[in-house]
């Protein structure tokens, strides 16, 4: 990666018919940064990260990875550099773990099966669950699930991760195994934007803090001035609510 901005947002509009859930957002992201991204349930948190990957298609605006705009014609091949991890893990539950990690990279012909299955075997082994490598996701816990996930994004090593709400689902035990691999990540330099509800863990993980309401970003900053001095009334006031 280089050291200039790695990605750049520029005016990002997302409407679903007549409802407009994106009102115009302006990012930078750069190498080695880890931004959490707040707001209240319906904000456009969720459809901010599913535009960055192009699971959902912007209605207008540009991003741009490296100094290459994201376009309906190299969309895949830019997601090799951004990789997702989901609220609900994403597993296809009639392939093995294995097979779940494996498939993208050999399908896209990045790697031979072979080289595919080592790389699946170390990353398993890391995390503690080689032995559920030809278990089948219906057999793992949630937060199992969510670490296979996890690891599955790595599998092609992204230039950048995001992280739709990768705890909301799990259980307390599970959440504090997932957020033990996400903090890993972030010891490694691992580039990342993370929407989350955990706001122990953003103070602690993040470089910086990006609220969003009703489509937009209102409020931007370092953990510690974020939280403990916050600028504008909408942030006071979610901010009272949460902690």
């Amino acid at each position: 990666m280089n050291s200039d901005t790695d990605l750049k947002i520029k005016n990002l509009r997302k409407s679903f018919g007549s409802n407009k859930v994106l009102n115009g957002i302006d990012f930078e992201l750069k190498e080695g940064e880890r931004v959490v991204v707040l707001g209240p349930s319906g904000s456009g948190k969720s459809t901010f990260l599913r535009c960055i990957n192009w699971i959902e298609e912007p209605t207008s605006g540009e991003i741009v990875l490296d100094g290459v705009r994201i376009t309906e014609k190299n969309v895949r091949k830019m997601r090799r550099s951004i990789g997702m991890v989901f609220q609900h893990f994403n597993l296809i539950n009639n392939l093995t773990v294995m097979d779940n990690l494996t498939l993208a990279p050999v399908k896209l012909k990045l790697m031979k099966r072979d080289v595919a299955k080592k790389r699946a075997e170390k990353l398993l082994k890391h995390i503690g669950l080689l032995d559920k490598a030809n278990a089948f996701p219906a057999s793992l816990s949630g937060g199992q699930k969510q670490r296979v996930a996890i690891i599955r994004a790595m599998m092609l090593s992204p230039e950048v991760l995001l992280f739709d709400e990768p705890t909301s689902a799990l259980d307390p035990e599970s959440i504090g195994d997932v957020l033990s691999l996400i903090r890993e990540l972030a010891s490694r330099g691992m580039t990342f934007i993370i929407v989350t509800h955990e706001m122990g863990f953003a103070k602690e993980i993040a470089t910086r803090i990006v609220f969003i309401d009703k489509g937009k970003i209102i409020e931007e900053g370092a953990p510690e001035e974020f939280f403990n001095h916050p600028k504008t009334p909408r942030v006071k006031e979610f901010l009272k609510k949460v902690l």
